[in-house]
C-alpha cells in the first residue's frame, strides 16, 4: 500500500486541488492534517484524503510537533511496510524517465530498499526552476516505508518531513538513490511566494534553523533558472 501524507493550512487559493488530483492517482490513500484553516482547505481536502484537524495552530509554533501529530494521524491507516510520501500541498511528483507516467506504483515495486530518493526542483516562475547557491537540485527522502512510533526532531522549524528513523536507515545505506522520481516545489512559484516566504523565516528563524545567506537570497534579483524538462539528471 502507498500512503501519501500531507499536512497544510490555509491552501484553498494555491496549488492544493491540483496538487491532490495529481496525488491521487498515484498512491491508494493520502492522510491529510489541517492545522486549523480559516478558508475551506480541510473541504477541499475532505474530497481526496481522510482530514484530521488540529485543535489549535500548530505550524508557527513548533513545527515538530505538528509532524508528529500528522503522524499520529497516519498510523490509524497505515501498516507496518507500507510505502509512505511525505508530500505538502505545492509539490508534484513525477518519474523523470517517463515524465507524463503517473505509475508511482510500479516504480516503488523495483526497490530493493526502504528508502526512496526524490529529486527535488524549486519552481522560480512557472516554467523554469532555480540552480544556483543551495537551490539546486538536491536529494531528498521523501518516500520511505513505514515504521511505527516514528520521532521527529522538536523544532520549531526545518525538522523535516521525514520521521528520524529515515536518517538512520540512509546512514546503514538503506537507500535507493537512482529511482528516477522527481518533485517539483511550487511554493516560490510567484512573486508574492517569494516575499511571504522571505518575511517569514526572517521573522519566525532569523539565521537560528536555516543559514541567513539562504534566506536573503530567497529575494535576489538575478538567480540563475533552468527551464523545467531539463533536468540533467
Amino acid at each position: 500500500m502507498i500512503i501519501a501524507q500531507m499536512v497544510g493550512r490555509n491552501e484553498s487559493s494555491r496549488f492544493l486541488e491540483d496538487v491532490l488530483k495529481r496525488i491521487k492517482s498515484q498512491v491508494d490513500h493520502i492522510v491529510f492534517t489541517d492545522d486549523c484553516s480559516t478558508d475551506n482547505t480541510a473541504e477541499i481536502a475532505s474530497g481526496y484524503a481522510s482530514v484530521y484537524k488540529n485543535s489549535e495552530p500548530l505550524f508557527s509554533v513548533n513545527e515538530g510537533l505538528l509532524r508528529s501529530t500528522a503522524w499520529s494521524n497516519l498510523e490509524n491507516h497505515a501498516k507496518e511496510g507500507d510505502w509512505v510520501i511525505a508530500i505538502d500541498c505545492d509539490e508534484m511528483l513525477y518519474n523523470s524517465n517517463e515524465l507524463d507516467n503517473m505509475d508511482i506504483k510500479s516504480v516503488l515495486s523495483k526497490s530493493p530498499f526502504d528508502v526512496v530518493n526524490v529529486r527535488f526542483y524549486h519552481m522560480w516562475n512557472k516554467t523554469q526552476y532555480r540552480v544556483d547557491k543551495l537551490w539546486a537540485p538536491n536529494n531528498s527522502s521523501r518516500i520511505f516505508r513505514f515504521k511505527l512510533n516514528g520521532k521527529f526532531l522538536d523544532r520549531k522549524l526545518a525538522c523535516g518531513s521525514e520521521p528520524t528513523y529515515v536518517i538512520e536507515d540512509i546512514r546503514r545505506r538503506n537507500y535507493w538513490l537512482n529511482s528516477g522520481l522527481i518533485m517539483q516545489h511550487l511554493g516560490y512559484t510567484f512573486d508574492d511566494d517569494k516575499q511571504n516566504k522571505y518575511m517569514r523565516y526572517m521573522n519566525l528563524d532569523k539565521g537560528e534553523f536555516h543559514n541567513i545567506k539562504h534566506i536573503e537570497s530567497i529575494i535576489d534579483p538575478n538567480p540563475t533558472l533552468i527551464n523545467w524538462g531539463n533536468f540533467g539528471l
